[in-house]
């Protein structure tokens, strides 16, 4: 009996230390990987996940701009530098939202004190869906290295946090990036302006007349963007909140401008919306399409907007 114990046992120690050894190679393997994955990705110069390192990490410009593809495309930085006398950069992150956008502001007002901001919102801002948390997958490289951001992230998910124990997950998505990044045909598509891209296409259809959709609120969204508010107030920094033009006939405004307009009131912040303005839906040749300015559109429109933001 003794000697069949004995046999019984080995295989149950063996599958036990090769368990043990397997989870040492897989912590080794994710800890080098992770740390080589983070070392080329904040090497980076050029692409989306450099402006958000510039962004987050070094920029100290004294108007900053901030929104989604709007922000990105229709806000002039050297124009706002010329009319203001003050240094300017666009944070704008395409397909990014409020919820990115108080992440990235959390860590900047860690570092420093703009003295404007400019944050551009867009009908449907506080639309509830599970799209927005999503996104917030961009941030993950800059968890651990700025806690002001973290409680912002971890609205993605409850596992969350604990997915960040591995070291890899935070860049699992940047491979084809990193790889693409040095290519010429890479480079050219995301030269930028002071953190603007130009767009060049001429619009030259009519506008179309559109009524806003419904759609479900999120609380979550509304509450961050009163944070957002707040935290400009509270740092002394100006805030100017903006729905910047398209070339589209609003028959009846959309409840996230309205509800939006209404916080910032009672903030006294200064609100401009922009859409149904006649000035530009009646010169479709500053468009690029119908939600994005081209070039000449976002220079004029950037000049519009310097009219209306006084800066000691």
């Amino acid at each position: 009996m003794i000697i069949t114990n004995k046999i019984k046992e080995k295989p149950l120690f063996y599958l036990g230390f090769n368990l043990i050894r397997f989870f040492i190679i897989l912590s080794i393997f994710d800890y080098s990987t992770g740390h080589a994955l983070k070392y080329f990705y904040f090497k980076q110069d050029i692409g989306r996940p450099y402006r958000a390192i510039f962004s987050i990490e070094k920029t100290q410009a004294d108007i900053l701009i901030f929104g989604p593809s709007t922000g990105f495309n229709n806000y002039v930085p050297e124009v706002l530098e010329t009319r203001l006398k003050k240094a300017c950069y666009n944070t704008g992150s395409p397909g990014q939202f409020m919820l990115y956008h108080y992440a990235t502001l959390k860590t900047i007002l860690n570092r420093y004190t703009p003295k404007c901001i400019i944050l551009d919102i867009i009908p449907g801002e506080f639309r509830a869906e599970k799209e927005s948390y999503d996104r917030l997958s961009f941030l993950l490289p800059f968890y651990k290295r700025d806690t002001a951001l973290q409680s912002v992230v971890d609205l993605k998910g409850p596992f969350e946090k604990y997915k960040l124990i591995s070291s890899i997950y935070p860049f699992n998505s940047i491979l084809v990036t990193l790889a693409a990044q040095n290519t010429a045909p890479y480079r050219s598509r995301n030269t930028v302006e002071k953190g603007y891209k130009a767009r060049t296409n001429v619009w030259d259809k009519p506008y179309k007349s559109t009524s806003p959709e419904l759609y479900p609120l999120d609380s979550v969204k509304i509450k961050i963007f009163k944070s957002f508010i707040n935290d400009c107030n509270h740092s002394g920094t100006k805030l100017v909140v903006v729905c910047s033009p398209r070339f589209l006939d609003f028959k009846k405004r959309d409840i996230s401008l309205q509800i939006a307009e209404k916080i910032a009131d009672e903030k006294n912040v200064l609100f401009l919306d922009f859409t149904n303005d006649t000035f530009f839906l009646n010169r479709p040749y500053l468009f690029d399409e119908p939600l994005h300015l081209n070039r000449k559109g976002s220079q004029e429109f950037t000049n519009i907007l310097a009219d209306k933001i006084y800066l000691k």
